[in-house]
């Protein structure tokens, strides 16, 4: 019933069709980037500057509480978090290709991948596909090649497993017939 936004650094929430328009942060000199709200509803993830360094944070979804920061990742830019469908852990990307995965039962944070050819354009655009049950993340991963392969990654055994040759390239559209 109501939708996340980002704009003039605060995240609101706005009712999708009647209702008050909330400004859930309320920071200035603060800057808060891409929210997006967990799939049981209860938390907003969202990166905060508030301690320099553009850091994960979550807040309550009701806006009660307080907002935690649940990174240290020290400098760079990271693009928007994507949360698995049991609301157990957030994925997203930075500026150095990196994806990292935050996990609430062990409160870690993970590196998981690296890729290679992808920059501030694609970074904006780059999504998983989260299974069903939380444990395993697919994604397209660069290739020396410049090409790439479709890779899943295993949460709980922490390990990447190339699934594909890496002979296409998801960059280059298809021909026309």
């Amino acid at each position: 019933k109501r939708a996340l936004f980002e704009a003039r650094g605060d995240i609101f929430s706005v009712p999708v069709e009647h209702g008050v328009v909330r400004n859930l942060t309320r920071s200035s000199g603060v800057a808060e980037r891409p929210p997006a709200w967990s799939p049981d509803g209860k938390l907003i993830a969202y990166f905060s500057d508030r301690t320099g360094e553009y850091e994960l944070t979550v807040r309550n979804a009701d806006n009660t509480g307080e907002e935690r920061t649940l990174t240290k990742l020290g400098p760079g830019f990271r693009y928007w978090p994507q949360w698995s469908p049991d609301s157990k852990k957030v994925l997203w990307i930075d500026q150095a290709m990196k994806i990292w995965i935050y996990d609430f039962d062990t409160q870690t944070n993970r590196f998981v991948d690296q890729q290679m050819w992808m920059y501030h354009g694609e970074l904006q655009g780059f999504v998983v596909s989260w299974s069903a049950d939380s444990r395993w993340i697919a994604y397209a991963g660069d290739q020396e090649n410049r090409n790439s392969a479709l890779v899943i990654y295993d949460t709980q055994e922490a390990k990447r497993h190339e699934v594909t040759s890496g002979s296409c390239d998801r960059r280059t559209p298809p021909d026309p017939l």
